[in-house]
């Protein structure tokens, strides 16, 4: 697939952590796809051993265990490959922050240059095109990776598996659909509940699937009934 853009490289990343704080926390998993402006694709995935033991939430969420880690490289091994493979290219991830500040902390660590601030923000993106997009089965939250997987109807081709590399691959895919979007080329229209929220007080809805329809109940019932069949 080729995405049209006039930056050289863009670099789709995800990375797993053992928590939140990118001070005190570690990378364990990364991927990372580059697609050139001709076509050309790249991919780099690796396991990184966090030199401690991976909390039980962590485990429950990606599904690694401190066995799966245990013979991986460090960051240390492994951080100039990254750096390398980044290069200059635009970093694209879904809450880009969260991804930039740990590559930064494992960088500032190995003495490696840091990543500049610019990128691009998938997460930012669904927000200004669907400010309070409709919540869907198994979606998650509003602007989650995993709901918009839902929205584009992706569901059929990618998993939610909090996995690296099956992130980065559905991140692909969703980037394209917003861009898709944003250009007005994507020949789809959403009614405006799905994409802005409730008529009644404006916040997201949550989409119900029945047999024969789709309801939208607003996320703040019972203090809102608003409801409406799409």
């Amino acid at each position: 697939m080729r995405l049209i853009t006039s930056i050289e490289s863009l670099v789709f990343v995800d990375v797993e952590t053992t928590g939140l704080n990118p001070i005190a926390d570690r990378v364990i998993e990364i991927f990372m796809l580059k697609l050139w402006s001709s076509g050309e694709v790249e991919e780099y995935g690796t396991l990184i051993n966090p030199g401690r033991p991976l909390p039980e939430i962590i485990t429950e969420i990606t599904g690694l265990t401190d066995e799966d880690l245990a013979d991986s490289p460090s960051e240390a091994d492994v951080a100039q490959n990254i750096r390398d493979f980044i290069g200059n290219g635009t970093l694209v991830a879904h809450n880009l922050q969260f991804d930039r500040r740990f590559l930064n902390a494992m960088f500032q660590r190995t003495k490696q240059p840091p990543l500049s601030d610019s990128g691009i923000d998938t997460l930012a993106l669904a927000r200004n095109l669907f400010p309070k997009l409709c919540i869907y089965p198994g979606g998650g939250g509003s602007h989650k990776l995993s709901n918009l997987m839902y929205h584009f109807g992706l569901d059929g081709l990618y998993s939610n598996s909090h996995r690296a590399r099956d992130d980065v691959m559905l991140l692909v895919e969703v980037y394209r659909h917003l861009q898709d979007h944003a250009l007005g080329r994507s020949g789809v229209t959403y009614p405006a509940a799905v994409t802005h929220g409730c008529p009644v007080c404006g916040s997201a809805m949550r989409m119900e699937v029945g047999s024969n329809q789709y309801t939208l109940i607003c996320t703040k019932e019972p203090a809102c009934a608003g409801k409406l069949v799409v």
